[in-house]
């Protein structure tokens, strides 16, 4: 059983899955980003559930944050590693195994670890207690 990773959404300029991407590189903004991408694909790649059903939990996902412009990593992300989490419940295939439990709260952790660094657009330094 192979399963083919439809990449084809995801490599559309513009398109709302399209993945951040430079000069046809793909772009992560840090190391987890990485690490989530290839654990997807992994995943898929192992049979744990079908590409398509991935990217409907993605396409929900986006669609709901009103996010159109997900060419940021940060923000792509986050969104992907959202939809990995409710695909993961639908289909409760981190109950069997700790190590992959343990990799689902390291993202966790991770999706909120976001708040240390500070973004371009936020000026205001000094923050006030």
């Amino acid at each position: 059983m192979s399963t083919t990773l439809d990449f084809t959404e995801f490599d559309t300029e513009g398109a709302a899955l399209a993945l951040p991407r430079s000069n046809g590189e793909l772009i992560f903004d840090a190391p987890w980003q990485g690490r989530l991408f290839g654990l997807v694909v992994h995943s898929c790649k192992a049979g744990a559930f079908e590409w398509d059903e991935f990217k409907t939990h993605l396409i929900a996902v986006i669609d709901e944050s009103g996010l159109v412009d997900v060419c940021d990593p940060a923000v792509y992300y986050r969104q992907f590693g959202e939809a990995f989490c409710r695909l993961a419940g639908q289909k409760r295939f981190f109950d069997a195994d700790a190590l992959e439990q343990q990799t689902l709260i390291e993202l966790e952790q991770l999706s909120h670890a976001d708040h240390d660094h500070d973004h371009d657009h936020d000026h205001d330094h000094d923050h006030h207690h």
